[in-house]
């Protein structure tokens, strides 16, 4: 597990879905269902002064589907595949979108250093941080607790059904354990 990486200010679980809620409650949106379209094109550029969102052709971003910019100027950037998905509510489409908003929020304030990999440390993974927030923010823990199963909260919230498994586990299997033992 050696090489370096680009390492952040670390942030746990708990602490990431605390800014996903508060960031869902601002927005008035509570356990609704995002539309991540509509977020990048149209919220954000409202509420935040240096915010811009691009899409670029396919060539342009080879192997990405989306990238974030926080340093001084606030951008997402989506390959046009990806934004042509996302248009049309594609579940990955959403997540890649999500995921770079996680990057837009928790990381924008931050310059990223570099530090040797000597151990498996999420809370300062910057990817780690961004699909954490993904996951909690398309699919939020009192939504799922309002889900009869897996498959209902896939439905509800227009997500992979590894991910409505992921969250699912999280909240309602894990949760009964902690609350038994």
């Amino acid at each position: 597990m050696g090489g370096t990486f680009q390492a952040v200010e670390p942030m746990t679980s708990a602490e990431i879905e605390r800014i996903a809620w508060d960031i869902r409650e601002f927005f008035g949106m509570g356990t609704k269902n995002v539309q991540m379209v509509n977020l990048v094109e149209r919220i954000l550029p409202e509420g935040l002064a240096d915010y811009d969102f691009f899409v670029l052709p396919d060539e342009d971003m080879p192997g990405l589907a989306g990238i974030t910019g926080t340093s001084g100027e606030e951008m997402i950037i989506l390959s046009e595949s990806t934004y042509i998905a996302l248009c049309n509510n594609d579940r990955e489409a959403r997540y890649v979108a999500a995921h770079e908003f996680g990057h837009l929020v928790l990381h924008s304030q931050q310059t990223p250093m570099l530090a040797k990999r000597t151990r498996n440390d999420n809370r300062v993974d910057p990817e780690w941080q961004a699909d954490r927030f993904a996951d909690v923010w398309l699919v939020p823990t009192e939504g799922v607790r309002k889900c009869r199963s897996a498959r209902h909260v896939a439905a509800k919230y227009n997500v992979t059904d590894e991910l409505a498994q992921r969250r699912w586990q999280e909240v309602m299997i894990e949760g009964i354990q902690g609350e038994l033992f």
